[in-house]
């Protein structure tokens, strides 16, 4: 999944020569590895070599960022599932761009 949202970003940006992923902090270190690991090796497959990356794990409850976002996927998926437009409302002004990842039931193995 981050993967397809990588790539759909990466294909919309220009002239950037740093990439900065932030996540929400897991509780267990073992997972805070895998993820961070995934994400590395998907950010090192998608960009070009002279771009830098590095990815930070910060406690969604002191990031606004990460809130910010949560409350955005959460509004979107709320449009998708129950077609509930109230809280989608108040934030379609600021989604440039929105896509059914599922649509074309596409299978990537990694």
């Amino acid at each position: 999944m981050l993967g397809s949202l990588l790539k759909h970003l990466f294909e919309r940006l220009e002239g950037y020569n740093e990439i900065i992923v932030i996540t929400d902090t897991l509780p267990i270190q073992k997972k805070r590895k895998a993820v961070e690991q995934g994400i590395k090796h998907a950010l090192k497959s998608m960009l070009p070599s002279e771009v830098k990356y590095r990815v930070l794990h910060q406690s969604s409850r002191a990031h606004y960022g990460l809130q910010i976002a949560d409350y955005c996927n959460w509004a979107v998926y709320r449009k998708w599932d129950t077609n509930e437009m109230q809280f989608y409302a108040l934030i379609k002004n600021a989604i440039q761009s929105e896509f059914e990842i599922f649509k074309n039931e596409m299978t990537r193995y990694y």
